[in-house]
């Protein structure tokens, strides 16, 4: 009986641990230095937009591409941001995902959550590389195939102006099956102001 107690009590002491430890590199994540870095790796239907800057740049195989996409209304972007993080604190930081809100113009254009884990050491600092998908028809509802192209192309073209493009992170440890979130979201990126309602 005292063999079995002390391992639960051993067991309990290691969960214990493992969750302050989560804390405080959840902590030490929050405090560190963040910059917008770039978007890259711009692709629509499979084409790489990073040198393309209006219609008449693409080649008559992207425009049967492109027309594909557009009539099976399948006109997915996918896209790259790159954030660098510094951590100027004495302890590591890490976090085991984030849920994410990604903004273009202004506008919340995707959410959702990724599970990501990403670990800093102190004094270190680290390129965070984020892929997500964008469907531009539910984005762009409306808009006509050039101005859908357009809004790619930018995107492509500008990518190290960062007052396009924010992203707000809310990171996550996890604890087992337990997972414990910063109450509130970082928003890198441009001036930071974002609308007050996200």
């Amino acid at each position: 009986m005292k063999i079995k107690s002390l391992i639960v009590t051993l067991i309990i002491a290691a969960i214990f641990v493992a969750g302050c430890k989560g804390v405080s590199q959840l902590a030490s994540f929050v405090k560190c230095d963040f910059d917008f870095i770039n978007v890259n790796n711009v692709k629509v239907a499979d084409i790489n937009f990073s040198q393309k800057k209006k219609y008449s740049d693409f080649s008559i195989i992207d425009a049967a591409k492109l027309v594909k996409a557009f009539t099976n209304k399948k006109f997915d972007l996918n896209l790259t941001v790159n954030v660098k993080a510094k951590n100027p604190n004495q302890r590591t930081a890490a976090i085991g995902g984030f849920d994410y809100i990604l903004w273009i113009d202004d506008v919340k254009t995707l959410a959702g959550t990724m599970n990501q884990p990403f670990e800093i050491e102190p004094g270190q600092s680290i390129t965070m590389p984020m892929e997500f998908t964008i469907d531009l028809l539910e984005v762009l509802k409306g808009e006509s195939r050039d101005k859908i192209l357009s809004f790619g192309c930018g995107l492509a073209t500008n990518n190290a102006d960062a007052s396009r493009v924010k992203l707000s992170l809310k990171p996550y440890f996890k604890n087992g099956t337990q997972i414990s979130k910063f109450p509130t979201y970082i928003t890198i990126g441009g001036d930071k102001i974002m609308p007050s309602n996200y």
